[in-house]
C-alpha cells in the first residue's frame, strides 16, 4: 500500500506545491560541502527506473539533515549525481551492491530531470541503473550512499515467532493509550524481526496495527487507530524501545511504518528510517537512533520536493 504510493508520490507532491511557501526560517546554517561529505539518499521507485534522493549527510560520525540553498542543491547535484558515479546501496542492514547513476538532475546539455509546478527549485534526483546481488522486487525502497558503509555482520539469527511476542507488545502500548481490544481487530497487523545491533541482543522487533481504509489510500472519513512499536529482544523478552499510538477521525491520525534500516554513521548499530504520514498531507521520512535503551527522533525530513520558492533553501 505504502510502497506504490511512494512511487507516486512526485506526482502528488506536484500539486502540493502549488501552495504558498512559509516564510523562510531565518539564521538556519546551511550545509558544508566543502569537506565532499558522505551524502546518504533513499533509493525508490520501480526495480527498471530507480531514483536516488538525498535525505542526510555523515560528518564525523555524525548524521545531520541537508539545507542548502539553490546553488547548494546544484553543487551536491554535480558532486554525486554525476552520470557513471556509483552509489553503495543498503536493505535491511545489509550491502546489496551498487546503482550507476545513469543522470542526473541538471545535465549540462539537457533539460532538468523533474520539475514541479511553481518551484523555483527541487531537490535534486538522481535516475538510477540498480546492480544488485539480490532479486529484486517491481518496486525497491532502499538506502544508499556516496561512499560505502561497513555493515556489522549478524551476530545471532533472527528468531523464528514474530506475530506472538508482537502481538503482545502491541497490545500493551494499545491499553496504555486506551485503544480498547475491539479497536484493534479491523485494522491490518504486521511484525517482523530485524538485525540492529541494538539492545541486549542486537534485534528488534516491529510491531503495527494499521487500518487498510484510513491515510491516504482511504477516504480518510470515520473513526481509526493505530499501533506502532519497536521492541529489543533481551533474552526471549521484548523490550518496548519506542511507541506511537493515534485515534480519532481517520484525516488526523498519523500512522508510521519501516521503510528500511542500515548503520550510516559506522557506529555499528543501524539506524531506523521511517515513514510518517497522515491523509492528505505530505509524508515526513523520519531517522531514529538508538540510545540509551531507546529510539529517538534524530530528525526528520519532508518529503515534499519542492523548495521554497523564495530563498531556494529547503527546511
Amino acid at each position: 500500500m505504502r510502497r506504490i504510493a511512494l512511487i507516486l508520490s512526485i506526482l502528488l507532491l506536484a500539486a502540493a506545491c502549488d501552495k504558498p511557501s512559509e516564510a523562510p526560517v531565518m539564521g538556519t546554517p546551511l550545509t558544508d560541502l566543502s569537506a565532499s561529505p558522505t551524502v546518504l539518499f533513499q533509493v525508490f521507485g520501480a526495480r527498471t527506473e530507480p531514483r536516488a534522493v538525498p535525505i542526510a549527510i555523515v560528518t564525523d560520525g555524525t548524521l545531520s539533515p541537508i539545507t542548502l540553498d539553490a546553488t547548494g542543491w546544484r553543487t551536491l547535484d554535480s558532486m554525486v549525481f554525476t552520470a557513471g558515479n556509483r552509489l553503495a546501496v543498503y536493505h535491511r542492514g545489509a550491502d546489496i551492491g551498487t546503482a550507476l547513476v545513469v543522470r542526473g538532475m541538471w545535465p549540462p546539455d539537457g533539460d532538468a530531470l523533474y520539475t514541479l509546478p511553481g518551484c523555483r527549485t527541487v531537490v535534486p534526483q538522481a535516475a538510477l541503473q540498480l546492480e544488485s546481488n539480490i532479486a529484486l522486487d517491481e518496486s525497491v525502497e532502499f538506502l544508499g550512499s556516496s561512499q560505502p558503509l561497513l555493515q556489522p555482520a549478524p551476530t545471532r539469527p533472527l528468531p523464528e515467532d514474530a506475530l506472538g511476542p508482537g502481538r503482545a507488545v502491541a497490545a500493551a502500548v494499545a491499553t496504555t493509550a486506551e485503544i480498547a481490544t475491539e479497536e484493534l481487530e479491523h485494522l491490518d497487523f504486521s511484525a517482523r524481526w530485524i538485525q540492529t545491533g541494538a539492545g541486549p541482543e542486537g534485534r528488534t522487533l516491529i510491531a503495527s496495527y494499521v487500518d487498510p481504509d484510513g491515510g491516504d489510500a482511504g477516504p480518510g472519513a470515520g473513526h481509526t487507530s493505530t499501533v506502532f512499536v519497536l521492541a529489543e529482544d533481551s533474552a526471549g523478552t521484548p523490550l518496548t524501545s519506542f511507541r506511537h499510538t493515534g485515534s480519532g477521525e481517520s484525516r488526523t491520525v498519523t500512522f508510521h511504518r519501516v521503510v528500511n534500516h542500515a548503520d550510516l554513521d559506522g557506529d555499528g548499530v543501524a539506524e531506523i528510517l521511517l515513514e510518517s504520514w497522515r491523509y492528505a498531507g505530505v509524508p515526513d521520512l523520519v531517522l531514529l537512533k538508538y540510545r540509551e535503551g531507546r529510539w529517538r527522533e534524530t530528525f526528520r525530513v519532508s518529503m515534499e520536493w519542492c523548495v521554497d520558492k523564495g530563498d531556494g533553501q529547503r527546511r
